[in-house]
Parts: C-alpha cells; structure tokens; sequence
C-alpha cells in the first residue's frame, strides 16, 4: 500500500471520477487518466450496475468479474489500495419499464448478488476491504416501491427511476463505507481517495454532480472523515 501519511497535516482529499453509464469495461479503458494518474492511497470502487443490467452494455458475469480482477492487478502494480463496494439493490418495476425483463435469464437482483458475493470473495483472496452495500440495503427492506426515501422513485423525486439514489440515499452510501474505511484504517484525515465508478458515484441529479461537492457520496464521505 502506498504511504498512508503522503499529505502530512492537509486535510482528506476526495476526487470523485464516477461517469455515467460506465461498465467496467469503461474504468479499464480511463483507468490511467482518471485514478492512476492521481497517485491516490486509496480507490473506493463500485461498478457492476450497467454490466448486469443495463441491456444496452450488459456482459457476462465471467467477462465482469475479469474486468474486475485487471482493475485490481493494475490497481496493486502502482502500489494503490483498492476497496471495492457491491452496488446497490434495484426496485426492477421500474427498471422493467425501460429494459425489455426478456434480456435477463437472471433476476437482476440476484445477480447483483452474485456479483456481490465473488467480489467478497476475490477481496477476502488479496486482502482487500470490501464493503457488502448490497446486503446493508437489503437488510432495511430497500428499495421498497416508492415508499423509502433512499432510491429514487416516483413519490420521493417524481421519477420512475428504481437505480439511483436520492440525496439521503447518498448519505446512507457514504455512511456505509465510512463505517468500513474507519474500521480498517482509522483516522483518514491524511488520505487522499478517489472514488472511481459509474453513475451512482458521479451523483447524477444531486447537487454537486460529478464532484465531491453538495450531496454526492464522494461528497459526504469527505465530509464524515474531515468531522471524525
């Protein structure tokens, strides 16, 4: 792992590097650009969303989990640490109104969950962090059918969205891998973090979209480890 201590008495720094609608095929190919070229402690990943479910990007959980194994040797030949996060449960009513259900053999849920549970496996292998955001959301009943406030959906944001999150769904994220980071490492008022993924990091329809600004998680995650 790269020096934990780099920035001497500067506080956190949190670069957000979350663009819409990537795949891990995406991160592979801006890798350098946008996590490597920062030189950063540590990388909170999450991806897997548009390549399980978006039927226009969707690859094989093989093909994904490849994707995932390059992202974490490349990450470990520049000496950065990589925590990777399992993205969240979807509410598929909505996700079945703009994607024919005919393209997933697998419910989309499930296999988000397998995809959770070999990147839990792949972490426990090379000692990395993972952080299981998929369970958390599960265990609280989440997404419920536009009744929670966490995933975006008709009552609480007008939109029949069912895969993004909400302002407090953001804070709900970055809580959960606050929790998990601060566990691992303790204080982090000395690491600077990029937050590499697809949407769900960029923050899309929040305040402070694509930046660790307003209500994005890269956002409130700075703002937890600063206050700790």
């Amino acid at each position: 792992m790269s020096n934990i201590f780099a920035f001497g008495n500067e506080s956190v720094i949190v670069l957000n590097k979350g663009i819409g609608g990537n795949s891990s095929t995406d991160l592979l190919n801006r890798i350098e650009r946008d996590l490597i070229a920062h030189q950063p402690d540590i990388a909170i990943i999450m991806i897997g969303t548009n390549d399980l479910l978006n039927s226009r990007k969707k690859v094989s959980e093989h093909l994904f989990l490849s994707n995932i194994k390059k992202l974490t040797d490349t990450l470990a030949l520049h000496g950065i640490e990589a925590t990777w996060v399992s993205p969240p449960p979807v509410d598929t009513s909505y996700l079945f109104q703009r994607h024919d259900p005919s393209h997933y053999l697998t419910p989309p849920n499930e296999a988000l969950k397998r995809a959770s549970d070999s990147l839990q496996v792949l972490c426990e292998k090379e000692g990395l962090l993972f952080v299981d955001v998929f369970s958390h959301f599960k265990n609280k009943g989440l997404p419920n059918h536009e009744k929670d406030e966490i995933v975006r959906n008709i009552t609480n944001s007008g939109e029949k969205d069912g895969v993004h999150l909400t302002a407090k769904g953001n804070r709900l994220l970055a809580q959960i891998i606050y929790g998990a980071l601060s566990e691992r490492y303790g204080t982090m008022r000395h690491l600077k973090i990029v937050c590499f993924g697809d949407s769900l990091t960029f923050g899309v329809y929040m305040k402070g979209e694509g930046t660790a600004e307003g209500d994005t998680y890269p956002a409130i995650l700075k703002q937890l480890i600063t206050r700790s």
